[in-house]
């Protein structure tokens, strides 16, 4: 009966490390601001011709400009705190393993950091083109088709609710399966854990031979 202690040992860490994972969030903001819009700026340029889209992170927004809007135009705005907020919650489930801060483990945490974060970049980038396609008026309606306004507007939700609250879970799941499974089926873990130094014996004993 080691699973109850070890699996319960991790949700009693998950309100502490939520907590610390909230900080770290607070200090981290205004690079997350900055990195997630300079990148979204790069991706919408990319399919743009002429490229007249420019991205500025200003008090945890981004500002949308295009050079071809008229001087007198209101200027489109993005909150940046709910595209990125979710790496609380990568963050809190990091913390609460055990073994967090082995070599291995941070090297996990920085591959599913990044593919977080192309997903918060990507969220932005359908937040700007449904600007474009849905909120313009009469130039949405002569610059985008229905089908790409639906494209738009439905991608857009899917990573705004299910996407958004279920990026973070997918990608700890992804990396860090064998930890996962360790507090739910500890003999399994042990099984491994005996294995790997057999094999390292093993490797010994020929190695003085």
């Amino acid at each position: 009966m080691v699973r109850a202690p070890v699996a319960g040992s991790f949700v009693k860490r998950l309100p502490l490390t939520l907590v610390i994972a909230m900080l770290v969030w607070l200090a981290l903001r205004p690079v997350l601001d900055t990195t997630v819009t300079g990148l979204a700026e790069i991706l919408i340029r990319s399919f743009e011709y002429p490229r007249v889209t420019r991205l500025e992170a200003v008090d945890h927004r981004s500002r949308v400009f295009r050079s071809d809007f008229r001087s007198d135009s209101s200027i489109p705005t993005i909150p940046l705190t709910e595209i990125h907020f979710n790496t609380i919650v990568l963050l809190a489930l990091f913390l609460a393993l055990p073994k967090r801060f082995s070599r291995e483990n941070l090297e996990r945490l920085a591959m599913a950091w990044f593919m977080l974060y192309l997903t918060q970049t990507l969220n932005l980038f359908l937040h700007v083109k449904c600007i474009y396609a849905l909120s313009l008026g009469e130039w949405s309606q002569q610059t985008y088709s229905n089908f790409m306004r639906n494209f738009y507007g439905f991608w857009r939700y899917f990573t705004d609710l299910p996407g958004k609250f279920s990026f973070p879970f997918v990608f700890w799941l992804a990396f860090f399966w064998e930890e996962v499974l360790g507090m739910l089926h500890p003999d399994i873990e042990g099984n491994q854990a005996e294995q790997k130094k057999g094999s390292k014996a093993k490797g010994r004993t020929k190695a003085s031979d």
